[in-house]
């Protein structure tokens, strides 16, 4: 990108990510645009989708830039627009979700730091922005989704469903609420997992595709992914017990349950699952369908800020 366009940047806004918390930053998310001497165009999302369709615009436009300020769902969205538009924009999180688990490994731009950012961020410095990969799902129906962090099969989206209609504070509490609610009922299903041509089948509470580490308001589900590795990490959590779950959940968010004899976790560049009974799929912490579904990776595929 050379020229005028250069210097311009577009911000998309969620106003219900964070139960409100990014729309009480929308005036500060403003102010630092004008003060930073950019051409702007700022934009509050209205429905489900619209930042996809947003995103797509702005970096079809030719902005240098584009700001996700929000949770990791609307993250996902404008990932998604700026990847139909070639993922050559670059991409800055401004988090103000109840979770944004997806900064906590990539890095993000603090409100408080963002009049500061922008007005010294250059476009052009090869320093400033690192290409990460993304993951993508393919359904049986052949719609296709791309996700930046986590995707997720089974258990996890059943609590991710729960989480997002949870008015509780704060990343965790929603999730351990979702959880609890989910285990009441959940049962672990057969599964069958194909990786890189080599097929399993067993009896697993959730499998996960991870592109970054932390998922569920800070759960360190996979300690060793990397965003630039050309891979994605295929978590299994295997035929866990309630109890056994809710007493390793401590070693998630810390990142020390790869020794229990239940875990499994291995990087991959394709993963089909197929399950007996329909288990809903989650992306990036939003329930998007159901497997069958195959997972692969897009190596460097997004531009974004570096930390």
């Amino acid at each position: 990108m050379a020229g005028t366009n250069v210097r311009r940047v577009g911000a998309v806004l969620n106003p219900v990510a964070g139960g409100g918390r990014a729309l009480r930053l929308l005036p500060r998310v403003g102010e630092a645009l004008a003060a930073a001497g950019w051409g702007y165009h700022l934009h509050v999302t209205v429905a489900p989708g619209d930042a996809t369709a947003v995103a797509r615009r702005f970096a079809e436009a030719g902005m240098a830039l584009v700001l996700s300020v929000g949770g990791d769902g609307t993250l996902n969205e404008v990932a998604n627009g700026l990847l139909d538009a070639g993922g050559e924009t670059r991409l800055a999180i401004v988090p103000a979700g109840r979770g944004s688990d997806f900064a906590r490994t990539a890095g993000a731009w603090a409100i408080a730091d963002l009049p500061a950012r922008l007005r010294f961020f250059d476009p052009d410095d090869p320093d400033a922005v690192r290409r990460i990969d993304v993951g993508r799902v393919r359904f049986d129906g052949g719609r296709s989704r791309a996700f930046v962090n986590v995707a997720g099969v089974g258990f996890d989206a059943a609590v991710s469903a729960r989480a997002a209609r949870s008015h509780l504070p704060g990343a965790t509490a929603p999730y351990l609420s979702g959880l609890l609610g989910a285990l009441a009922r959940y049962r672990n299903g057969e599964v069958t997992i194909e990786a890189d041509g080599v097929a399993t089948r067993q009896r697993a509470l959730a499998v996960v595709l991870a592109n970054g580490q932390y998922f569920g308001g800070g759960m360190r589900i996979a300690p060793d992914a990397a965003l630039d590795n050309g891979t994605l990490d295929l978590a299994v959590l295997g035929d866990l017990g309630k109890a056994d779950l809710l007493r390793n959940v401590a070693r998630v968010y810390r990142g020390t349950h790869g020794t229990h004899p239940k875990f499994s976790c291995r990087p991959v560049r394709q993963a089909r699952v197929v399950a007996d009974s329909s288990l809903l799929v989650e992306l990036d912490g939003e329930v998007v369908g159901s497997a069958p579904a195959t997972f692969t990776v897009e190596p460097g595929a997004l531009r974004v800020v570096a930390r």
